[in-house]
């Protein structure tokens, strides 16, 4: 984008709608701290429109990243709006695949309300990718979180969807197990066995049917096994773990900093075993959507070289925490 481009983007906009693309990167992401727009900037129902737009223009996505962030604040003051007008809007976003939007979009679900319920339910029962309706079923967690009047509204729509387990992926069913557990839905538990003994069910989302029973506090840990306490690895798993045993043999972890040599020697040895690396990208599913949007920008000021270093970091440093394995990086 040029500069001439910045300007022909901004004049688009009218204050004080404006003043979203001067703000920048979000300070916070708990819905509890965010920014009061609507007392701010005086937003009112005559501004939705424009910060519909705003939120869903795709050409203000691949501004800079102080512009870039725009639509976020446009989709959080909607959200402070409790705008029913910007629901599906706001929907069509979670299918641009943009991980900014699948993680935000469900606080703003949230934000919103009880009148995000019924587009929400729809969205789970449509035909979406599984990420795409994780974040839905989070958008209804979090309006059983946020508005307690509504939680068993939201647990009986979440444990319908997961009733569907027989026609779904793995993963969204440990993601709607996961969103269960999180309301500690105890009404959802037979249900939920049934998802666990006739699958698919990723475990390594949600725990084991053991761990499962513990969080919901219908068992202790002493009435199961080690082995029943460990989740069993989906096929994706073992494939990264293969991956990260190959790193392990390839790359000495005690160079230092000094390491573009073996990176160089690692990345080549891995090009000779693209079964292991294929069969992993397979698991995870492919959009036919564009990228677009400030998560796709590429970091500022940070060689390829230390990338790649931190990546082989993480893959060689895998942990299980609170029944998800992460990466060092991630690590608190």
């Amino acid at each position: 984008m040029t500069r001439e481009d910045d300007r022909m983007t901004s004049t688009n906009y009218q204050p004080p709608v404006a003043q979203l693309l001067t703000y920048g990167k979000p300070k916070t992401y708990d819905p509890s701290q965010w920014f009061n727009y609507v007392e701010a900037y005086g937003f009112t129902e005559a501004h939705i429109p424009d910060l519909i737009q705003m939120a869903t223009d795709a050409d203000l996505n691949l501004q800079d990243e102080v512009q870039g962030y725009a639509p976020i604040h446009a989709c959080r003051a909607l959200g402070q709006l409790q705008a029913e007008a910007a629901i599906q809007p706001l929907l069509s976003l979670l299918d641009s695949d943009d991980d900014w939007f699948m993680e935000e979009l469900p606080e703003v679900f949230g934000v919103m309300g009880p009148i995000c319920i019924p587009a929400l339910t729809d969205y789970l029962s449509c035909e979406h990718s599984c990420w795409n309706h994780a974040s839905a079923a989070e958008g209804l967690t979090n309006i059983a979180q946020f508005h307690t009047d509504h939680r068993q509204e939201c647990v009986q729509i979440l444990t319908e969807a997961l009733a569907r387990y027989a026609q779904q992926s793995p993963e969204l069913n440990g993601s709607l197990v996961a969103k269960l557990l999180d309301l500690n839905a105890t009404e959802a538990v037979d249900v939920i066995e049934k998802a666990y003994k006739e699958g698919p069910m990723d475990e390594m989302v949600c725990g084991s049917w053991a761990t499962v029973q513990i969080d919901l506090g219908l068992a202790t840990k002493a009435d199961f096994t080690a082995e029943e306490l460990q989740p069993k690895m989906s096929k994706g798993m073992e494939t990264l773990q293969k991956l990260a045993e190959q790193f392990r043999e390839l790359i000495p972890l005690d160079d230092g900093p000094e390491l573009s040599d073996t990176l160089k020697a690692a990345a080549q040895a891995l090009k000779s075993k693209p079964s292991d690396t294929e069969e992993l990208a397979a698991a995870k599913p492919k959009s036919s959507q564009p990228k677009y949007g400030f998560a796709s920008l590429k970091p500022k000021k940070k060689k390829k070289e230390e990338t790649l270093r931190l990546v082989l970091y993480d893959v060689t440093h895998l942990s299980w925490e609170n029944g998800h394995i992460l990466p060092q990086s991630l690590k608190k």
